[in-house]
């Protein structure tokens, strides 16, 4: 049943309110200017963002510009009933002064005799986590110059009806929630224990009420431990104890309970561990087996009611929300794990989709895995990588799922597959993650050809970081994990390139002269092209340049797009036209280069091409284009945390510029 609590005395203000100073400056100016007649201004939020506070703080701040005072609200429970409302009704016409012998009994009296009670009257009618709009409705005073104040538990109120403002409580931010945590439990204890108060405040997601809830706690801890903070954030992470110390349901269990049917069952994918807390209309649909567009209106359902929060066209789910939904879903874990089940593969359907357009031509997928081929899911390459690029942090959280659930083919599967794309886009932190489960499961599938192949991925990574000995490393174990030609070739390229940048010529030389030869014997025309290209950079340019021109010519003869190639064969051609000073062909050449890689949105190798080009004008004394051209690499090597190229293109532009 609805219960409903209502008194002329609002509630006191709460001394640790926090952080919506501009909301109610807004408010307040807007009430007190507003047009003649009734006002109605709703505040809503997520579950516990602090949307009562707000409101209390509101008609304090309000209160003296209504006469006739105000009444106050609370609901909890089942709103729908229409014995419910009524009895709210009574409570209002009491607190109005109405002797209890002229209260109607009729549900449409009531309202009628309410509406003439509060018409004509400057009153501020406060309802406090309404989930129904038949309650704001019912409570609407009668015309005069009174204010109708709605927090919502859920998303109720017609906000585009005529007098209706709607303002939203944001999340505090950390500072804000460490205060608040400071007014609960004190600024000396928050002060000694700042790590904990700080991992505590982000545990809570920010929410006003999970602080106060979790501050009591720490209270009591305090006198059974000298470090109360740590010990309850301890309790908070363990997801297995979380529940003695914060219970969500206090949070969220209102606007869960307010959710249609559908909408629940989308809210119970949240709680799975694989969607690294962003979805999708089309990944939860994968998952649940339904319509997209059915789904895109049940996500719209729980983003109006503050439980996820719309970033274009994906969902981010906070960690308090996942955990609830993994508290209130009582069904089976093998029901739970089919749906994690979907999730993987819908992933996994799309990684191999994209990988099919972005590196259709790499050898290790067809070495590795049965199934080549990815469903058809993209248009074409900028599409797969647009997906990939929004889907970062899911695959990531999916694959660490996959790993601790003993899907060790999935996870290398996965390490392979996305590889083209972490390349291009220089997303390292996330490839030498991924790797790292990678060889491990590859290890323990005892797969060691795979992990040869992941082991030659960590070492690019590690040579685009410039860690050159790891590189080699990485390169050598890859060389000593199998006999597979192909992979053996790539390593000792690999090898080749880390040594020429650690200014290894000699070894750089005979490693990348052993790989053009066992291209010969693979006898690929692609990977021969590629090997001579790759040996050409550590020759003199009198025997470089006639190499470039026979990998030009392989590119060229392919029939498959090698435009971006073709251009890093310019860009070399440039280098080794310069080390001959043949500056004005050079120019020519890596201008040419430098076109195509904007084109192609290759930044790694744009700033390449723009130190080179910044190199060749400070020969030439026109230190303005020097310095151009450096600040271009220097912002696009910063941009994908390349730190050490972007300082080093900055010294030498701070050289040529003194």
């Amino acid at each position: 049943m609805l219960e409903t609590r209502s008194n002329l005395l609002l509630p006191e203000r709460n001394s640790r309110f926090e952080n919506h100073e501009r909301l109610l400056v807004a408010a307040v100016e807007h009430v007190l200017t507003g047009a003649a007649g009734n006002q109605t201004v709703v505040i809503t939020g997520g579950p516990g963002a602090g949307k009562t506070a707000t409101g209390v703080e509101l008609v304090h701040r309000i209160g003296r510009h209504f006469s006739d005072g105000s009444l106050f609200f609370e609901f909890s429970g089942d709103a729908e009933q229409p014995e419910s409302i009524s009895q709210v009704l009574r409570w209002a016409l009491a607190e109005l002064g109405v002797p209890a012998e002229e209260i109607p009994d009729l549900p449409s009296a009531l309202r009628s005799k309410y509406r003439a009670v509060t018409a004509d009257k400057s009153l501020i009618v406060f309802l406090d986590g309404v989930v129904s709009d038949s309650q704001v409705r019912a409570l609407r005073p009668g015309p005069g110059a009174s204010l109708l104040l709605v927090t919502e538990a859920r998303a109720v109120t017609p906000v585009d009806a005529e007098g209706v403002r709607l303002f939203v409580v944001e999340p505090l931010d950390e500072a804000a929630a460490l205060r608040v945590l400071a007014g609960i439990v004190g600024a000396d204890r928050v002060g000694a224990e700042s790590a904990a108060a700080v991992e505590i405040v982000r545990l809570c997601g920010c929410l006003p009420l999970a602080l106060s809830i979790v501050g009591s706690m720490i209270r009591r801890a305090a006198l059974r431990t000298r470090a109360p903070l740590a010990d309850t954030a301890t309790r908070l992470r363990d997801e297995r104890r979380h529940r003695s110390v914060l219970s969500l349901n206090m949070v969220f269990g209102a606007a869960y309970g307010a959710l249609t049917e559908p909408a629940r069952r989308c809210y119970r994918v949240l709680g799975l561990r694989s969607h690294g807390g962003v979805v999708s209309p089309s990944s939860v649909a994968a998952v649940l087996g339904a319509p997209e567009y059915e789904v895109e209106e049940w996500l719209i359902e729980l983003a109006d009611n503050h439980l996820i929060q719309a970033t274009d066209d994906r969902y981010g789910v906070r960690e308090l929300v996942a955990r609830h939904s993994r508290d209130i879903d009582e069904r089976a874990s093998s029901e739970r794990e089919a749906e994690e089940a979907r999730l993987l593969r819908y992933y996994d359907e799309r990684i191999a989709a994209a990988d099919e357009l972005l590196a259709p031509l790499r050898p290790w997928r067809r070495l590795l895995f049965s199934d080549n081929g990815g469903a058809p899911r993209f248009f074409d390459a900028g599409q797969a990588r647009t997906w990939l690029s929004a889907e970062r942090r899911c695959v990531r959280a999916a694959a660490e799922y996959a790993f601790d659930a003993g899907q060790w083919d999935l996870v290398v599967r996965w390490c392979v597959l996305l590889w083209p794309f972490h390349e291009k886009e220089k997303f390292l932190d996330d490839l030498l993650d991924l790797h790292r489960l990678g060889i491990e499961a590859a290890r323990n599938s005892a797969n060691t050809l795979a992990e040869g192949v992941l082991h030659l991925q960590l070492g690019f990574a590690r040579y685009w970081l410039r860690e050159f000995d790891s590189a080699a490393s990485a390169f050598t174990t890859a060389i000593g994990l199998t006999d597979n030609i192909e992979l053996v070739a790539s390593a000792y390229e690999g090898l080749g390139l880390a040594q020429l940048a650690a200014g290894d010529i000699e070894q750089a030389r005979i490693s990348l002269r052993h790989n053009e030869q066992l291209a010969r014997r693979i006898d690929d025309p692609r990977r021969i092209a590629l090997a001579v290209f790759h040996r050409a950079k550590a020759e003199a340019a009198d025997i470089a340049l006639p190499l470039l021109e026979e990998s030009f010519a392989g590119f060229s003869a392919l029939s498959v797009d090698e435009t971006e190639n073709l251009a890093k064969v310019r860009y070399w051609r440039g280098r080794k036209l310069a080390e001959r000073d043949e500056i004005d062909s050079a120019v020519v050449e890596l201008e040419l280069a430098l076109e195509v890689m904007s084109v192609r949105r290759r930044s790694f190798d744009q700033a390449e091409i723009c130190t080179v080009l910044a190199e060749i004008a400070g020969r030439r004394a026109d230190l303005g284009a020097a310095s151009a051209r450096f600040e271009q690499a220097i912002a696009i090597y910063a941009n994908l945390g390349l730190d050490d190229l972007a300082n080093r293109a900055r010294e030498e532009c701070e050289r040529l510029t003194r």
